[in-house]
């Protein structure tokens, strides 16, 4: 029985089938016999003979079977502890290998991610793989290369025809997925000097308004160039110059005037508002020292007796609030205003509970108008026990989706158009007041960047919880509407006009407030 055992395990082997060879013998003792002894040592070589070339086939796998086998038949000869050996080695470089290519895919992913699509290219051409992460990573590049390619294109076509807002929106969307070239540099420094040419040319013709809304568009693109900063401040100097004069302190505005015309001295119309508030500021001067200006300084005596008593003054009728409100002292609050917060531009305050947005231009007039397209629909958002409905006679897209209506939920992204986008946020939990933040949408005021929908409170202050971010401020302050008038509950001083300003009085309209360092004024519209 032995000899046919023997004779059937080394036709198998003679005929390569190791495996069937090692099955026959399996469990026999062939030690004790030569011939077996013999057999043993053939089938122990040719195991690892085919150990050695699945290893060098890449199939460690294999080669670790066949191993064990020989190790099993054979016990721990050289060749098999060898081998051995050698897959251990190979194993461990094929770990090695797949971390350092673990590593450069993760290298890739940073670069890419961050618009640096060569280096991450770079990093991925000895990959291999077309698939898995690294294929991913190949595909998301080549999108990202196409689309800044594109909007490349669009940017320079917009130059050419003098579209300045939307050269620099596609400037910022080829920047956002790739970094910065040599073409989107010599491409930037094209639009910034377009722009600025631009805005020149406006405050020379008097459009501060329409200079400021390009540069503060243009800022992302020229980051802190001279010239832009130069005629931001000239702005912000006409702006301060204008509130002197809405006061009447002419003296103070030809001041501020001034110092906007050091960075203007081409601008006529500044000179001639110069002269103008100085000739304000002597009339104004001159009726104060006047007769008239007496009066303000002296009250009427008393009647000596009721006989010689004056007849009664009619005192003039107040008119309550819209609202049916009476407040006690303070200016009754608009119904929409304007709220200008230093470093954070202008807010368009609405308290209405259901609003009307769409093109300023459209048939229906809506509350909030836009800079868009007359055939766009007009959407309504209206706010129900602090929920907040869109509804639309027209399909507008929510999130990327057509819908007539729906229940807004905070980060929800509107779009009336592909170039009339706004995002609804409901920054703090513990108020129903929302913010639409105008992402693409312009309104006629250049520098209002969000439509404040205030129920009963608006927080200002610092981090994402605010519905008016201002970094200078280091703690918040929370502005609430109390019988008709508008009043500030904060930590920091509060004063009007360089006055302490009384908890439970509203803050004046048309008058510069501080909320600690920050400056606030209150517009109507």
């Amino acid at each position: 029985m032995r000899i046919l055992q023997i004779k059937q395990a080394e036709h198998a082997l003679a005929d390569g089938r190791l495996d069937e060879a090692c099955e026959l013998i399996a469990g026999g003792d062939l030690r004790s016999h030569r011939r077996g002894q013999a057999l043993l040592g053939r089938l122990v070589s040719a195991l690892v003979s085919r150990g050695a070339e699945h290893l060098s086939a890449g199939d460690a796998r294999a080669a670790l079977a066949d191993c064990e086998k020989s190790v099993e038949l054979g016990g721990n000869l050289p060749e098999a502890v060898a081998l051995r050996g050698r897959i251990a080695e190979h194993v461990s470089a094929g770990r090695r290998q797949e971390r350092r290519r673990g590593e450069r895919t993760a290298a890739a992913r940073e670069h890419i991610e961050h618009g640096r699509l060569s280096a991450g290219e770079a990093l991925l051409a000895d990959a291999g793989s077309v698939g898995g992460p690294s294929g991913r990573l190949r595909q998301e590049a080549s999108q990202r290369r196409l689309i800044a390619d594109a909007a490349l294109r669009r940017c320079a076509a917009a130059c050419k025809r003098r579209d300045f807002p939307a050269a620099i929106d596609e400037l910022l969307t080829a920047r956002a997925h790739r970094a910065e070239t040599l073409e989107t540099a010599a491409l930037a420094g094209e639009v910034t000097s377009a722009v600025l040419a631009e805005a020149r040319a406006a405050v020379g013709d008097g459009r501060v308004e329409r200079a400021e809304s390009l540069l503060r568009r243009l800022a992302p693109v020229a980051g802190d160039q001279p010239d832009v900063a130069e005629l931001l401040r000239l702005a912000t100097e006409c702006r301060r110059g204008w509130m002197h004069v809405r006061h009447g302190e002419f003296r103070r505005a030809g001041e501020v005037l001034r110092r906007a015309a050091s960075l203007a001295p081409a601008a006529k119309w500044l000179r001639e508002a110069i002269a103008a508030a100085d000739r304000g500021a002597v009339a104004a001067e001159a009726l104060r020292s006047g007769p008239l200006g007496m009066l303000g300084e002296s009250a009427p005596a008393a009647p000596a007796s009721a006989s010689a008593a004056p007849a009664p003054v009619e005192t003039p009728a107040v008119l309550a609030p819209a609202d049916g409100s009476n407040p006690a002292g303070g200016e009754v609050l608009p119904r929409r205003f304007l709220l200008q917060v230093d470093g954070t531009g202008s807010s368009l305050v609405v308290r209405d509970e259901r609003i009307a947005i769409g093109p300023i231009s459209s048939s229906q007039c809506p509350d909030v108008g836009l800079l868009a397209e007359a055939n766009l629909p007009v959407v309504s958002i209206e706010r129900t026990e602090g929920d907040y409905f869109l509804r639309s006679a027209s399909a507008v897209l929510v999130n990327g989706k057509a819908t007539t209506g729906k229940l807004l939920a905070d980060g929800d992204k509107i779009a009336l158009s592909s170039r009339c986008r706004m995002r609804l946020r409901l920054p703090n939990a513990s108020s129903t007041s929302a913010v639409l933040e105008l992402s693409t949408a312009r309104l006629p005021q250049a520098d209002i960047r969000r439509v404040v929908l205030l129920d009963r409170e608006l927080v200002l202050g610092p981090g994402a919880a605010a519905h008016v971010r201002s970094e200078m401020l280091t703690e918040r302050a929370v502005l609430h509407v109390r019988d008709g008038r508008l009043l500030c509950r904060a930590s920091s001083p509060v004063t009007a006009g360089g006055k302490p300003l009384d908890a439970h009085a509203g803050l004046p309209l048309e008058t510069p407030v501080r909320i600690g360092p920050v400056g606030v004024v209150v517009t109507r519209l």
